[in-house]
């Protein structure tokens, strides 16, 4: 049996790890980067959306939770500081840090 390969996660304000493995990492990281690439902002339910159309593409087998793996990878991007979430009009929009 191949070992897979583990990506440590980090929530920005609390600082928790948690290990996902790579193949669903990966493949979930380019999707939101690609959803927000020239976006000035997405909701987090206009980004789980892009996220899951395109991961259900990719994988079709996946049967995760593509918005739980969406929001946990998205705030370990912010933490690397990748991507920014702000708030315009009373919204939380997420978009890619300048």
């Amino acid at each position: 049996m191949a070992v897979s390969k583990k990506v440590v996660v980090t929530h920005p304000q609390t600082g928790t790890e948690r290990k996902f493995d790579a193949a669903v990492y990966e493949p979930v990281k380019a999707a939101i980067l690609q959803s927000l690439k020239g976006s000035k902002g997405k909701t987090f339910t206009e980004l789980t959306d892009d996220v899951v159309k395109m991961i259900r593409k990719k994988m079709p087998g996946f049967d995760k939770s593509i918005p739980w793996y969406t929001i946990s990878i998205r705030l370990d991007l912010e933490t690397k500081g990748i991507v920014e979430t702000f708030t315009e009009k009373g919204k939380k929009l997420n978009r890619l840090k300048k």
